[in-house]
Parts: structure tokens; C-alpha cells; sequence
């Protein structure tokens, strides 16, 4: 076979078709990083290491989320709005410097508190394991079978936030149970999942466009009596003068990703790419609100018009990793969503040309992108969801994507083959 040949046959198959991405080598990935997941957090959590404190305390995002819980037993859950006090906690408990913000509203501090009661790392354990089996679920309802629900939740972008201890996987279930819950015409279901979403609110930004544009009143109503109904529980709990000075010190956040607080390299929005490309703030928050722009036209177009939830979810879920300016890596968890719902069409109609690869390549870099940003000076990780987001703009032009009944979606065949 010619060289041109050997060409035409590796484009065609490796790239056009994704050829190679067979079970035999998706399993054995899946296996590797489920084996490289478990020992990675056994190391991080009985083997002193790197992150440990001189106490022993896993210096991890999560240690600021069980403080927050701690609090709320301890019947001062204001201190964690303070960011001196907060700090001064932080570093009286751990014995070390290091310290982390907490910029979650109260009703995430509420939620917190259920594993406060557990020692620090059995709380890490517990939190990590039980928001993963939640995602686990969602994927599940959305693909139909566990086996490739389970290989979803150890992705790379599942992995760095079980490792952080970071609640991701629970807003990507949460995400899931939403779409799943309007693609099963269980409306009301679908907006209680979206009023607890509301405990990371920039992630719900283009949720209410993509609800009024799909006419959807129901899930709608739903979301707001859940989020006031948390609210209110939140308010009985804490009381309200917490809110009060969440509220007040709501522009600490925003401050900190202006000065480089949080590292633009770990950020993975359009805004802290090209910060670290060396644009000023006010350029960079432009083009952030060009693309939010760009992407709150996609969702209104592709909500009001088409009924596939495989192009809902991807436009829905890359629009709104593109349209908010505070987005951490961990936070690509989320795509883990509607590449459950693009994979579920692919394996039943068949995946359209470069699909396969480009599923691959967002899987495959999901948890790359700060070491890319930071070490090699390529900030890439708004090109994830931009791809995902193109995926399905593109089913919806090509009209690749149907109008499907809703219910539980077919088993898998037994090959990623299309």
C-alpha cells in the first residue's frame, strides 16, 4: 500500500471515523484510570504526602467545605463570609498557611453540614463518593447502562475533582437529572434538580433562556418554589443575617480572579485564557461577554427549535462553560453530561464524521488543561466546551438530530464502532 493510501485509510478511520476507539481500549482506559483513581486517593488520604499539612490535614478545596459544614454545627457558619477570620480558622485547624475561600452561598453550607459531623477525612471520603454515585445515576439515566455510566465518572475530569474534593460531580448530576427529567416529560422533577443546582448560581446563567425559549413554564415554577423553598430552609438554619454577609462580601470573588487570586491558568473561561495571554481585565471581560453573547444565541436558537436533548444538553452545558468568567478545571466535570447524551445517539444512529475523535479528545484533555496553561503557556480549556458546543450545533444543521420518544433509552451495542 502506497504511502498515500496508508494516508487516505489512517484519516478516514483514525480521524474521520474514530476506527480505533473500540470497547477492548476504552475498557482498558476506563480500568487503568479506575485503578489509578482508587490508589490516588487511598495516597492522598492514609499515605502523608505532598498535601498534607505538618498535622496531617489534606490540603485539598474540600477542607474549606468541611470548615464551612463544621461551622454550621458549631453554630457560627458567618465566619466562613469572613475572609480574615475564615483564614485565621483555616490556618489554626491545619497548622500551615495554605488557605482556601468559600464563595458558595448559604444553602451549599447547609448541604455541607450533613458530612461536618464526620472526621476531616472520612468527610472528604464520604463527600467524594456519595456525589460521584449521584453522577453515576444521572449517567446512567441518560445512557441506559451502568457499565458505560461507570466508565463515564472516571474520566480525567471526574478524577481532578474527586482529588480536590470539589463538588462538581454534584453539580453535574444535578445537571443531568434536569435534562433527563425534560427529555422524560417529568417537568416538575426536572425543576427541583435545577433549584438545588442554584448552590453554584453561574452555572444556571443561560438555564432560564434555555426555559423560556422551549416554552417550558412547569419546570420553570418548579426550579423558583425549590430555590425559595432552600432558601428558606437556609434562612431557618443559619438565620439571615448569614445571607446578609454573603451578600456583602460577594465582591471578594470577583476581585480575586481580577488580580490573579486564583491562578487564570487553573481557570478554564474565555476571561482567564486571555488573562494569562497578558489582556487587561476590561478586554478580556469583552470578549468574555462576546462569547456569552455568542453562546445565549445558540442556546435560545437550538432550545426553541429542536426537541433532541443530545443537541440541547451539548449546547446547553458548553454555552454555559463559555458564558460565565469564574469556571476552575474541576468544573469540566460538567461536560461529562452531554457527551453521556452525544454518545447515547452515536451508539443508536451512528456518530457523525470527527464526532468520535473529538468526544475523545475533550474526555481525553478534560484534566489537562491547568498543567498545559501553567507549564507550556496554552490556556486551551474554553476549546472544550466550545467543541462540545459545536457537536451540537452541528447535529442540529445537519439534522442529524431527530425528534426521539422520550423514556429509557436502548442498551448499547457491545462496540463504540459506528
Amino acid at each position: 500500500m502506497t504511502s498515500r493510501k496508508l494516508t487516505t485509510v489512517f484519516w478516514e478511520k483514525g480521524i474521520r471515523d474514530g476506527a480505533w476507539l473500540t470497547w477492548d481500549r476504552i475498557g482498558f482506559a476506563c480500568l487503568c484510570s479506575a485503578i489509578g483513581l482508587s490508589l490516588g486517593l487511598a495516597w492522598l488520604l492514609l499515605v502523608p504526602n505532598a498535601f498534607a499539612s505538618p498535622n496531617g490535614t489534606v490540603l485539598m478545596d474540600y477542607f474549606s467545605f468541611w470548615l464551612a459544614g463544621r461551622q454550621v454545627l458549631l453554630g457560627a457558619p458567618e465566619i466562613v463570609y469572613n475572609p480574615v477570620e475564615f483564614s485565621a480558622l483555616q490556618a489554626e485547624i491545619s497548622g500551615s498557611e495554605t488557605v482556601f475561600g468559600f464563595f458558595y452561598p448559604p444553602t451549599f453550607q447547609v448541604l455541607l453540614s450533613v458530612f461536618a459531623a464526620l472526621p476531616y477525612k472520612a468527610a472528604f471520603a464520604g463527600f467524594v463518593l456519595s456525589t460521584t454515585a449521584l453522577l453515576c445515576l444521572s449517567c446512567r439515566l441518560i445512557t441506559g447502562n451502568w457499565l458505560l455510566a461507570a466508565c463515564l465518572i472516571i474520566v480525567p475530569a471526574c478524577a481532578n475533582n474527586a482529588f480536590h474534593g470539589q463538588n462538581a460531580a454534584l453539580t453535574a448530576a444535578l445537571y443531568g437529572f434536569f435534562l433527563v427529567g425534560i427529555e422524560r416529560q417529568r417537568l416538575w422533577l426536572a425543576g427541583i434538580a435545577l433549584g438545588i443546582l442554584t448552590i453554584k448560581p453561574q452555572l444556571g446563567i443561560l438555564v432560564p433562556v434555555a426555559l423560556i425559549a422551549s416554552l417550558n413554564w412547569r419546570t420553570f415554577v418548579s426550579a423558583s418554589v425549590t430555590t425559595l423553598a432552600f432558601l428558606l430552609v437556609s434562612v431557618a438554619v443559619l438565620g439571615f443575617g448569614v445571607w446578609q454577609i454573603f451578600w456583602a462580601q460577594a465582591p471578594v470573588a470577583s476581585a480575586m480572579m481580577e488580580i490573579g487570586g486564583v491562578e487564570w491558568g487553573k481557570m478554564i473561561s474565555v476571561y482567564g485564557s486571555l488573562r494569562q495571554l497578558g489582556l487587561g481585565h476590561i478586554a478580556s471581560m469583552a470578549v468574555q461577554a462576546v462569547a456569552g453573547i455568542g453562546a445565549l444565541a445558540c442556546v435560545w436558537n437550538v432550545w426553541r427549535t429542536s426537541d433532541d436533548m443530545a443537541v440541547r444538553s451539548a449546547v446547553l452545558v458548553g454555552g454555559t462553560l463559555l458564558v460565565t468568567p469564574f469556571a476552575l478545571s474541576y468544573d469540566l466535570t460538567l461536560l461529562v453530561i452531554p457527551c453521556a447524551f452525544l454518545i447515547r445517539e452515536g451508539l443508536r444512529d451512528g456518530f457523525p464524521p470527527y464526532e468520535k475523535v473529538l468526544l475523545a479528545v475533550v474526555i481525553g484533555l478534560s484534566a489537562s488543561t491547568p498543567p498545559l496553561a501553567i507549564l507550556l503557556g496554552l490556556p486551551v480549556a474554553p476549546l472544550l466546551p466550545l467543541i462540545i458546543l459545536y457537536l451540537g450545533m452541528r447535529r442540529m444543521l445537519s439534522g442529524k438530530a431527530g425528534r426521539h420518544e422520550t423514556g429509557e433509552p436502548d442498551h448499547i451495542s457491545g462496540t463504540v464502532s459506528a
